[in-house]
């Protein structure tokens, strides 16, 4: 792949264009040219976007550009409410501010509140 290989759990996943994986745990990957953009300052480019079904309902988009990165987070509200990077999904943008996000969680999530229980490898 021209930006960079793909891996799941250190193995190389979705080494063609289009392509697809899933494990088990029922995490599907797949990479092709579908989705929105979130901006369109490279619309004029192809289109080469990583969509990630994780646990719980969250997906992600990473549209993969030659210099950068730009990722599309979705996802159900969670049952009792939730908090984080993205806001708290009661509609108020003005509380969604890093500041204000900061002082009602902290500077970190929780152990236990991790989609995955493990460090992330670089």
């Amino acid at each position: 792949m021209e930006n960079g290989q793909i891996t799941f759990d250190g193995q190389a996943v979705l080494q063609s264009f289009p392509s697809s994986f899933s494990n088990p745990c029922g995490v599907q990957l797949s990479y092709n040219s579908e989705g929105k953009l979130v901006d369109n300052a490279q619309g004029h480019l192809e289109k080469h976007i990583v969509h990630m079904d994780l646990p719980q309902g969250v997906h992600l988009q990473v549209m993969r550009w030659a210099n950068h990165l730009n990722v599309r987070i979705t996802m159900y509200p969670s049952q009792g409410g939730q908090d984080g990077s993205c806001g708290n999904f009661n509609g108020a943008v003005d509380d969604d501010s890093t500041a204000a996000i900061k002082s009602r969680i902290g500077q970190r999530v929780a152990p236990t509140d991790l989609l995955f229980n493990v460090p992330a490898q670089v």
